[in-house]
């Protein structure tokens, strides 16, 4: 992970990233389908971790970030939760035998791995945690071709967010995309009240086109078994801005 990340500082990702009850809904109920051993990759905060747990799920949370795993621990001490939050890579990482009935990456947060071998490492491993008729569950942006194409010196804002401190804050966003590597180079510009950009940090995100998206998963040993439009589990088709997959070792059972 790069230093200057956007996950160096909780308090301020979690403003941008606000709660989504479909969402939660959705990773719930098809957890519950597979069993109740779930593992949490790219948890961060705890924004899903604990609506896992709170169903009552027996949920494992994976991140990179050792801040955002504090941020989840204080969060779910909040909640009287105990939590078994793990640091890892997830393009490869080693639970010790551990398998689960279903593997979630939420949020875009596959978006992070860029290079085949980066996807080859991931699915590979998730493969080794899966238990039989296991299901690894993500969920990852339609490219906007039009976005992919803007200017790269044209700031634009995201959002505006109210900070506990700093009080009002914007934040501002460039892009610069990359059509070999399929990587969007952003930059988020924070600004509050007091001082503009008091903040800048960068975030690298990969495009991954539909056709592609079978492709990537097969290359680590898994095979796409379904594909939503949405959390509602509509159809995936032309007008879908997600792609929410469902992967196994085999077909349905």
């Amino acid at each position: 992970m790069e230093k200057n990340s956007l996950y160096d500082r909780p308090d301020l990702y979690d403003l941008m990233a606000p709660r989504d009850p479909m969402l939660e809904q959705f990773y719930v109920e098809i957890a519950r389908e597979r069993g109740g051993r779930v593992l949490d990759l790219g948890c961060g905060s705890g924004r899903l971790t604990i609506p896992l747990a709170l169903a009552g799920l027996e949920v494992v949370g994976g991140d990179l970030s050792a801040e955002m795993l504090e941020r989840a621990r204080g969060r779910a001490e909040a909640r009287a939760l105990e939590l078994d939050l793990v640091q890892l890579d997830m393009r490869d990482f080693d639970l010790g035998g551990r398998t689960f009935d279903t593997v979630i990456v939420a949020m875009n947060s596959i978006l992070h791995l860029h290079s085949i071998d980066d996807f080859r490492g991931f699915f590979g491993s998730v493969g080794r945690h899966l238990s039989p008729n296991g299901r690894l569950v993500f969920d990852a942006f339609v490219p906007n071709v039009a976005m992919l194409s803007c200017d790269p010196n044209q700031r634009q804002r995201i959002g505006t967010v109210v900070h506990p401190a700093l009080g009002t804050v914007t934040v501002e966003e460039t892009l610069r995309y990359e059509p070999l590597t399929q990587v969007s180079h952003v930059d988020w510009y924070w600004s509050s009240e007091m001082e503009k950009d008091f903040w800048k940090v960068p975030l690298q995100m990969r495009s991954i086109f539909p056709q592609e998206m079978p492709l990537l998963i097969a290359s680590g040993g898994l095979c796409l078994i379904e594909r939503y439009g949405n959390f509602d589990r509509s159809p995936f088709g032309a007008g879908s801005l997600r792609q929410i997959c469902v992967c196994g070792t085999g077909p349905v059972t």
